[in-house]
Order: structure tokens, then C-alpha cells, then sequence
């Protein structure tokens, strides 16, 4: 599918850590009359300097891109985005959250309308709780369009309940105006199908199970809902209430807000949410036999085969949980959820290695920066006797996560069991040693941890971290024959660890001396990883330095397909092609 996205041409915007705080992410469909009113109002917010806005137009058959347009000539961080095809799922949104550049992500309807401050006040909540992942405020209702938060004529209000994963699943409608981390993507992955109710909601329970959100008890935001609509969201009485207004003569159609409807049985999803408390209530036996019920019904419903396979593995069927994962698996392939549930059944359960390992790295490929599909594969890697591609992904887990307990036990362990003292004369371990230099050069004592370094390499002469770290402060010292020697020992003792190899090809490269060996690591380095913008990027600089604008214009343009929004590639792709034009 085809997308286009629009930036003004020139200008940038205000900032922080060389980034915008907060990307709002605006999806619209036929709301060309709400579109304006919408914008200007979040380019009135008090964090507007420090703001991105994403418009996702979702293939619309009026002129929302002429509003957006018009207001890019005032407004530099106004980005347009159109997904051609109506009815796209959650292309829309995962598009945008990866073009996305704020410190901070949100989404919210073309009818919507926020507090003036509320950006500030939700991502001050997350400024000031760092193990919080995501936060939200309660909100109000309207049934009169074109109104604004300061003045609106109200329908209703709700204090949403500090959410837990049952509550997400009994609710019928959820807080509409949440503020999450950017890098949450990262370990949850993106939204599954269509951003309202259903993805949301599923995008939110995969964020509860894993982290901690938050509640701010302040109304934050205003939604539009169809006149007669009810507020019914199955939570304590006091916590909601309902005013009564007189009817608009012409209510708007409110898409994004709909009261509960009795299940018609016509809708998968619908029939599911009618047997999603039996699911979940613990009892294995019900459960089942609701699942059972529901596909005998709906036999290609994936999210159902998942859950059936979950319940199937708690009551030790592990041949028939096998069997609804890979069905679920096989209905909705990209769901990352599905993949890493047949993956850990297949290797904890059945010893079935190879599948395991290839589908980890299809969801390596999708997420490069899942910490727990690193951290998989490193355990696995161990498992089959492979320690340098285990040290590999154990490495790159505390490079996304340099807090990952289990990973740095894990790596600890590893490199303790492959380096011990030849002749008994020291107990302490290297890594402890390693640890110690690392500590040295955070303080920006190197001559300090050079000392380290080097004791470590006396006892322990094949220990690669050494090696590595070495040749880093050796090159920054200018020593680039002891850098080389030791960038060198690195890679030959841990083959398999991506970091020493590209630190060594990097060497050969920027220092012209041995192009063809950085490009025989970074070809290697590509055939593990085919996604990996680094090297791309690299592979395509020295085929331009060589001559070689063909093969340098096919790993740029590699780089577009897979980040459209990489302005260095976009660039370099627009110098050569200039040059080819003479």
C-alpha cells in the first residue's frame, strides 16, 4: 500500500533534547469541518513550541489535505500523512508513530477537543513518575459540534478507574486521549488493527500487562458522542455522571464514541467480548468450553485460537495448545503476540529449536529493539552451544536497556564461564574486573581504566570485551595501530557479536585501511540483520566513495522503503542521482 507524507519545506521547530516533547498523532475521515477547528486549537496548547502534529488522513474523499496545507504556511511542525485506501486497519497509525519524533506519543480524532494544558500536564505526570509508561486523564462529553473545551455544552463526564487487565476487558469504552514513551513501541510493538475502541484498547492491555500507567484525576479532554448516547462504562456509580441538555437540532454522528450494544452475533470481535469474562475468570473448564463455542462459530477468529491455546497450556493439552497457537499464528501472521507465544511453546515445551529461532528473528526483523526477543534468542543462543551470538544479543538488550537485570546476570555468567585464570593465581573473575574499567571510563578516568583493560588482558588474554574497549581508547588517544590490533583480536575471538564486527569494519572504512574487509563484514552484518539502517547506510557510503552509484543508490534506497522518513538516505539518493544528471 502506497502512503504520502507532507512536510512544510522549510522551518523547525522548538525542541527538547533535540526533539519535540509530544507528537499528536490526528486521525480524520471526512472531517474536513472539524479539521481546522481541531488544529488550531492544539497549535494553541502550552507546550505548542515543543510540539509535533501528525495528520493521518485516512483516505478521505474531501479536501482535508487543502486545511492542512493552508495551515503548514503558518505552522512548521505540521505533517501530513494519507493512506489512499479507506478501511487501511492500523496502517494509519503505525505509520505515523514511526515518523514520529517526539519524546512523547498520542492520538486523538479530527471531533476532538483538549484542555489547553493538557499535553503539559500529561507529560509532566510522566516526567515525574520514570516507571510509568503511559498516563491519561478523565474526560468530558458533548453532543454539540464545533464547541471547545473551555466552552462546551456538557453531556456528561467520566473519571475513568485506575485501570488493571480485567477492567480493559469488561469496559466498553476506554480513556480516548492517552500520553505514552515513545520507545513503548519497543517492547509492545504497534497497534494491531483500527486505532478506536478495539485497537486501542488491545494496544492498552498489552502496555497494563507489562508496565505500570497512571491516572491523572484531572478532566483533560472533550469527545463528541451522538445525542441519546449513554455513558455506560461499567465502573463504580460515583465515578460517573450524566447531565442533562436539550437535543441539538442537527447532532453529529459521533463514530469515535458508540453506547454498548447487545451482541447481534454478526461481528467476531462482538461475540468475543460477550465471553471474554469467562475467559478470564480462572476457570479453565468454562473457559474452554466457551472458547470451543465461540470458534465452532467463528473457526478463522485468531485472537480466539490464541486464547484457547493459552488456556489449553495451563491445563497441560500441550499437543492442542501447540496446535491454536499455530492456527492463530497462521490467520494473523504479523501479530507479534501469536508468533512469540508459539515461539516459547515451541522451544520451552518441545525442544523444537530451529522454529523457535526462526520465528524470533521474524520478530527481531519487525522489532530490532524488542528486549525480550533479544533476550530470548540470547538464552537459546546459549542453549545450543552458540555463546558468542548469545553475548551478541545479550549485549544489545543493555544497549536498548542498560537497567536489564536478567540480561546483565546473563551476560555475566556467560563471560565468567568462558574466561577463567590459567594458573589458579587470582579467584576474581574478569567480568567483576570488566565492570570495574567500565565504572573507570563512565567517571572519565581512561588512564585509569586503560590500566584495568590491560591487567584484565594479562590474565585473561582471550577476553574479548577487553580487546574492544581497548582499541575505543587506544583510536581516541590517536594510537590507531594498538586500536587496530586490538579492534581486530575482538572480532577474531567473538565472530558472532555484531558489535566487535562493525567496530572493526567502521576502523577499516573511516581509516581507508582495508575497504573490501569492511565491506565483507558489513555484507555479512547485513545478511544477519537485512534491516539494520546502520549498515545500510554505511554499505551505501562506501560504494559511493568507490564509484559505485548503482549499488550505492540500492542500499539508500533500501533505507527509504524500510524508514521513508530517513532524511539522510533521501538526501543522499537526491545527490547522486543529481550527479548521474551531470
Amino acid at each position: 500500500m502506497s502512503q504520502l507524507a507532507t512536510r512544510p519545506s522549510a522551518g523547525a521547530i522548538t525542541v527538547v533534547e533535540n526533539r519535540p516533547l509530544v507528537s499528536a498523532i490526528l486521525i480524520t475521515r471526512n472531517r474536513e469541518s472539524h479539521l481546522r477547528e481541531c488544529l488550531c486549537g492544539l497549535m494553541e496548547q502550552s507546550v505548542s513550541d515543543r510540539m509535533e502534529v501528525i495528520v493521518v488522513d485516512e483516505g478521505s474523499d474531501q479536501c482535508e489535505s487543502a486545511v492542512v496545507a493552508d495551515l503548514q504556511r503558518r505552522h512548521q511542525n505540521l505533517v501530513y500523512l494519507r493512506i489512499p485506501v479507506a478501511g487501511a486497519g492500523g496502517t494509519g497509525i503505525n505509520m505515523a508513530v514511526k515518523i514520529a519524533s517526539g519524546k512523547y506519543l498520542t492520538v486523538l480524532e479530527a471531533t476532538d477537543r483538549l484542555k489547553r494544558d493538557a499535553y503539559e500536564q500529561l507529560a509532566t505526570a510522566l516526567e515525574a513518575n520514570p516507571s510509568a509508561m503511559l498516563v491519561y486523564g478523565d474526560t468530558c462529553f458533548t453532543a454539540i459540534a464545533h464547541e471547545s473545551f473551555a466552552n462546551h455544552t456538557s453531556y456528561g463526564k467520566v473519571i475513568w478507574p485506575d485501570y488493571t487487565s480485567q477492567q480493559l476487558t469488561q469496559l466498553s469504552e476506554i480513556a480516548p486521549h492517552p500520553l505514552w514513551r515513545r520507545e513503548l513501541h519497543d517492547s509492545v510493538g504497534f497497534f494491531q488493527q483500527g486505532y478506536q475502541n478495539q485497537g486501542m484498547r488491545e494496544f492498552l492491555l498489552r502496555v497494563v500487562e507489562r508496565f505500570r500507567i497512571a491516572h491523572i484525576e484531572d478532566f483533560t479532554g472533550l469527545k463528541l458522542i451522538a445525542a441519546g448516547a449513554q455513558l455506560n462504562q461499567e465502573v463504580p456509580a460515583q465515578q460517573q455522571y450524566q447531565e442533562p441538555v436539550q437535543q441539538p437540532e442537527a447532532a453529529p454522528s459521533a463514530g469515535s464514541f458508540t453506547a454498548a450494544a447487545p451482541f447481534a452475533g454478526a461481528d467476531p470481535d462482538q461475540a468475543y467480548a460477550e465471553i471474554l469474562p469467562m475467559v478470564k475468570n480462572g476457570d479453565q473448564l468454562q473457559a474452554t468450553q466457551a472458547l470451543e463455542r465461540h470458534l465452532s462459530r467463528f473457526p478463522e477468529h485468531a485472537v480466539a485460537h490464541n486464547d484457547l491455546g493459552a488456556v489449553c497450556y495451563q491445563s497441560g493439552d500441550k499437543e492442542r495448545a501447540i496446535r491454536h497457537y499455530r492456527e492463530a499464528v497462521r490467520l494473523t501472521p504479523q501479530e507479534s503476540v501469536y508468533l512469540k507465544n508459539l515461539a516459547d511453546m515451541l522451544y520451552v515445551e518441545t525442544g523444537e529449536t530451529d522454529e523457535a529461532i526462526a520465528i524470533y528473528l521474524k520478530l527481531l526483523k519487525n522489532s530490532p529493539r524488542d528486549t525480550e526477543t533479544l533476550l530470548n534468542l540470547g538464552i537459546i543462543s546459549e542453549g545450543v552451544g552458540q555463546p558468542d551470538e548469545a553475548e551478541s544479543f545479550y549485549q544489545r538488550v543493555l544497549e536498548i536497556e542498560p537497567w536489564n537485570q536478567a540480561a546483565r546476570q546473563r551476560l555475566t555468567t556467560l563471560r565468567s564461564s568462558a574466561s577463567a585464570p590459567d594458573d589458579g593465581e587470582d579467584d576474581e573473575p574478569a567480568e567483576e574486573r570488566y565492570e570495574r574499567a567500565q565504572a573507570l571510563v563512565e567517571q572519565g578516568n581512561l588512564p585509569g581504566a586503560t590500566g584495568e583493560l590491560e591487567r584484565i588482558l594479562d590474565l585473561f588474554p582471550d577476553f574479548a570485551p577487553a580487546h574492544n574497549d581497548l582499541a575505543v581508547i587506544y583510536y581516541q588517544n590517536g594510537d590507531k595501530d594498538a586500536a587496530l590490533a586490538h579492534y581486530e583480536k575482538a572480532a577474531a575471538l567473538r565472530p558472532g557479536n555484531s558489535t566487535f564486527q562493525k567496530n572493526l569494519a567502521d576502523f577499516y572504512f573511516v581509516e581507508g585501511y582495508d575497504i573490501d574487509g569492511a565491506i565483507a563484514i558489513y555484507l555479512e552484518l547485513l545478511r544477519k540483520e537485512p534491516k539494520n539502517i546502520e549498515t545500510l547506510m554505511n554499505l551505501g557510503k562506501i560504494c559511493t566513495v568507490l564509484e559505485r552509484p548503482q549499488e550505492a543508490e540500492t542500499f539508500y534506497g533500501k533505507v527509504t522503503q524500510l524508514e521513508p522518513w530517513n532524511r539522510d538516505a533521501r538526501e543522499c539518493l537526491s545527490t547522486l542521482r543529481k550527479c548521474a544528471n551531470g
